[in-house]
């Protein structure tokens, strides 16, 4: 699995599938791929938040919240996979758009402390010296 796209694409197919308040038969299984490919990710910060973040997306499908699952993956889509790509994200916009959109839905999202704190604390972790 090659993390530019294959990763990416599958947390946006189910992200997308999730938003729509249902599941389907691939989605599981596209995301116990993620976790088992998860050394393909080559950003340490991001392969932390994918770990994370995937883990309770997967737990909040077997609990039918579909929609929370779905935020999360839409919180999680765009961030850098490998070095090429991390040279190109904007942390800034990340920060300023879709952290604050994620926190709008924050009562609405199972985890969401959670996931916000793992997002956060890795990004920081990473980013600090910038």
């Amino acid at each position: 699995m090659k993390p530019d796209n294959t990763i990416s694409s599958c947390l946006i197919s189910c992200r997308n599938i999730l938003l729509g308040g249902r599941s389907n038969e691939n989605v599981l299984d596209c995301l116990e791929d993620v976790l088992a490919n998860l050394d393909s990710i080559t950003v340490a910060s991001t392969k932390k938040i994918v770990g994370c973040c995937v883990l309770e997306v997967i737990d909040q499908i077997k609990n039918s919240n579909f929609v929370s699952a779905g935020m999360i993956l839409n919180l999680i889509h765009n961030l850098p996979l490998d070095k090429t790509n991390e040279q190109r994200w904007d942390i800034d916009y990340f920060l300023s758009m879709e952290l604050p959109t994620f926190l709008e839905s924050f009562d609405e999202i199972k985890s969401s402390r959670k996931i916000a704190l793992c997002v956060c604390g890795q990004l920081a972790s990473q980013y600090s010296s910038l």
